[in-house]
């Protein structure tokens, strides 16, 4: 009898099982770990523009909070960095150079850098901005 799993179903339990043996080992006990509460809300939106707040900011990532009001909007711009938009709560209308998409809570847009957007609200929304910096 051999230890080796026969089927492809019990080859992946035996990867998940090592793999969770493996990770007591893996990575390191140095390091941060960081708690973002009250990302909903922080800030309420200006009468005419959605305010920004930031989240979160080191050498790799900025994380900034946008709350809209319904109709708000951030007319046509572009991000030098990749960047990763998820709605939290709220919904908007996500123009793209080829398309618009309906943004809603628990989507995550990517965008490469200098790609061209707008974001219109259509509900009361608050969106986060994660920019991924380079390393130096």
């Amino acid at each position: 009898m051999s230890d080796q799993p026969n089927t492809p179903e019990d080859r992946s339990d035996a990867v998940l099982a090592e793999n969770r043996t493996l990770g007591g080992r893996a990575g390191t006990t140095e390091g941060t770990a960081t708690h973002m509460t009250d990302v909903i809300g922080r800030a309420e939106p200006f009468e005419d523009k959605p305010r920004a707040s930031i989240v979160h900011s080191d050498e790799t990532t900025k994380i900034v909070a946008f709350e809209f009001a319904a109709g708000q909007e951030l007319g046509d711009h572009a991000a030098h960095h990749p960047v990763l938009i998820q709605v939290l709560r709220g919904r908007v209308d996500f123009g793209l150079p080829d398309r618009t998409i309906d943004l809603r809570p628990g989507e995550i847009l990517h965008l490469t850098p200098k790609l061209r957007h707008s974001v219109v609200a259509a509900e009361p929304t608050t969106l986060t901005v994660t920019m991924l910096l380079p390393r130096d």
